[in-house]
């Protein structure tokens, strides 16, 4: 039989006070879910149980009885950010789609909790509570797991994706007071990194989305996208049914208005690259003219995988075409440092 939750490992029954909607541990949940006490001076139900919302810190948290979680992963992460917070060393015992109970495994530790869902509904609530801790602070918590750390730290690694782990060990120490070793901050680091770059993928996914409301927006212009296979043709060959990936590799702009523009423009075309400062790197490649009011125009702009002999040639191919062919190119002048 399952342990109750007011009681300790030994079976006797604990000093400190149970709180809880119920003494049963199995019940109906429409039972119990009151969350309409009364009503208030205008005759609107007053609400009796709040909504769990998840703070910036949890240090010497309030748990309340009757609580609402949204789900039952946000009832996880409360108790997993409460832990590592407070530095109590918290264990789930049992976490099925029937209950959850948690516990505090020191010793004589009467802190337990107990929480379900609400029948019909995502919804879970808490239904019962010891929020009394008889245990000092603990150093290494296994609630700190990399993948909740990893969560913590995708805005540092996408300022920085090169950053040391002694860094990421020192700011866990400093932050939470914990001691973390390099295996889990090389595993946080690696799940924030797939955060970061799944952001970014997702972008470069809706690539076509992009283009295709341009040319929406800007009628008459010129966008062209081209892409590559997926890195792995050779292990790809062996499964002949697996269909490529393809990757992005350059994508090519020219807006109708500046082709318009630079039709009263001098007959002189600055190109120029520079390097791309995001996750994925890459190069932008741009043409420049001047207008009579002697103000840089931009004719046309590309981004490519880097600043080679195919881009160039690539991209200038397609400026040639959207200005009128190679014997009216021939009349301008090309400069490039």
């Amino acid at each position: 039989m399952e342990e109750d939750a007011g009681a300790d490992n030994n079976g006797e029954s604990s000093q400190a006070p149970l709180f809880g909607l119920s003494d049963a541990e199995e019940y109906s949940s429409d039972q119990l879910n009151s969350d309409c006490d009364s009503e208030d001076d205008n005759g609107e139900p007053k609400t009796k149980f709040q909504t769990f919302n998840l703070l910036d810190s949890m240090r010497d948290y309030k748990w309340e009885v009757g609580t609402f979680f949204v789900n039952k992963k946000a009832f996880q992460d409360a108790v997993r950010t409460y832990a590592v917070h407070n530095g109590y060393d918290i264990k789930f015992r049992k976490n099925n789609k029937e209950r959850i109970r948690v516990y505090c495994k020191k010793d004589n530790c009467p802190w337990k909790a107990y929480c379900a869902p609400i029948v019909g509904e995502e919804t879970w609530q808490l239904r019962k509570i010891i929020d009394d801790h008889k245990c000092g602070r603990e150093f290494k918590v296994k609630m700190l797991t990399s993948k909740w750390l990893g969560g913590k730290l995708d805005n540092t690694v996408r300022e920085n994706p090169k950053i040391e782990l002694e860094k990421i060990m020192t700011k866990t120490q400093q932050k939470w007071n914990l001691e973390i070793n390099k295996t889990k901050a090389y595993r946080a680091k690696s799940y924030a990194i797939d955060v970061v770059d799944g952001s970014y993928r997702d972008q470069y996914r809706r690539m076509y989305d992009y283009c295709h409301e341009l040319l929406r927006s800007n009628p008459n212009s010129t966008v062209r996208v081209q892409t590559q296979p997926f890195q792995g043709d050779e292990g790809d060959l062996q499964n002949p049914e697996r269909p490529f990936s393809p990757h992005f590799q350059r994508v090519y702009i020219c807006f109708k208005a500046c082709k318009d523009s630079f039709e009263q423009c001098r007959k002189i075309i600055g190109l120029d690259g520079c390097f791309l400062k995001g996750y994925y790197g890459g190069q932008l490649l741009t043409t420049i003219g001047r207008d009579p009011n002697d103000q840089m125009l931009q004719i046309a702009y590309a981004v490519v995988e880097g600043e080679t002999k195919k881009s160039w040639t690539c991209f200038l191919d397609l400026l040639i075409s959207d200005l009128g062919g190679a014997r009216v190119c021939n009349t301008y002048t090309f400069i490039s440092d």
